[in-house]
């Protein structure tokens, strides 16, 4: 079973002067607490980045992070407290909150879709898909909704049958033996032949990957806590998009994707880099798809959301400072 967070005293206030950036005091308490991501991918590099690079310690934050395999499995986690904080797709969390779920998403923490249609390499075209079968993780996943999206952004709504197998590794599977003809992945792990036929960033589709969301409880208690949580994960955003800690950066994907081939590594530090934001906004252009798609076109992001801890970093000059540090 998975731990609950507690506050454990710290040794003392020494180091204070260590401190690169301006932040707040050294806590008298280290908040010690379980962070869950629900993707290996891009989403998730930011914080393992905090983490490897001291940011977390520095801010007297201790996460533990714990893999849960899609969204919607996160989404029940964090509201039972077997999670405090979590990557989550924005679907799933914003799904959730306005059906009642007391959660909120305080970041946004990749705002274009990173994903791509795969195909079986006899597809040509995005149309001769019509009539074919999709695989997606979950109904209600990320990689669900961003293929319903491009499926009526291109034509194909209602034109294709669309399968659940449980995650991303099984969409590979399924793949592999040509259960499914495509899928919309960030990246598709199999050894057989296949096609890109378009990216999904380049249609122009904005969407907010991953959230970073918490109770809305833990909000209400530990306001500082996740103030300290986005200051270290700002830092590991920051030595991800600089290019000499590349090596620290693959190291900490290795670690926490489980992956070992060099190739996979490489595909999603090339994505991070590329799609994770230096300022991690819920911006509403981000959300607008999802929220069309679930009939609740118009709803304010105050509803699901809240950016005051991201807007009171831009205007202290937090961001940019971190940056220049680089």
């Amino acid at each position: 079973m998975l731990l609950r967070w507690n506050f454990f005293k710290a040794a003392g206030a020494a180091g204070l002067a260590t401190l690169l950036l301006s932040a707040p005091a050294q806590p008298a308490e280290r908040a010690k607490l379980t962070i869950g991501y629900s993707s290996t991918g891009p989403t998730a590099v930011g914080l393992w980045t905090a983490k490897e690079i001291g940011a977390f310690s520095k801010y007297g934050v201790e996460p533990n992070f714990v893999f849960i395999s899609s969204s919607p499995v996160m989404v029940p986690a964090l509201i039972g407290g077997d999670v405090q904080c979590a990557v989550a797709g924005a679907n799933a969390v914003i799904a959730a909150a306005l059906g009642g779920a007391p959660i909120v998403a305080i970041a946004s923490l990749a705002n274009r879709p990173y994903l791509r249609l795969w195909a079986q390499t006899e597809y040509q075209r995005v149309d001769d898909l019509r009539g074919k079968t999709f695989g997606v993780s979950r109904f209600g996943a990320t990689t669900d909704n961003l293929t319903r999206i491009l499926l009526r952004r291109v034509g194909l709504e209602n034109a294709v049958t669309i399968r659940q197998l449980g995650g991303t590794l099984e969409v590979g599977l399924a793949f592999r033996h040509r259960q499914i003809d495509a899928a919309v992945l960030a990246t598709l792990r199999t050894d057989v032949p296949h096609r890109i036929l378009l990216e999904l960033a380049d249609t122009g589709i904005q969407y907010s990957m991953g959230q970073l969301v918490v109770s809305r409880e833990f909000q209400r208690r530990a306001p500082e806590t996740l103030e300290r949580i986005l200051r270290a994960y700002i830092e590991g955003v920051a030595a991800l998009r600089d290019p000499s800690q590349k090596d620290r950066v693959t190291k900490a994907i290795a670690f926490y994707s489980r992956l070992k081939e060099a190739k996979a590594i490489e595909e999603i530090y090339a994505d991070a880099a590329k799609y994770v934001d230096r300022v991690p906004r819920v911006e509403p252009e981000a959300v607008a798809a999802s929220l069309d798609f679930m009939g609740k076109k118009g709803q304010p992001i105050e509803s699901f959301a809240d950016n005051s801890i991201v807007d009171k970093l831009v205007r202290e000059g937090f961001i940019e400072q971190a940056y220049k540090k680089r």
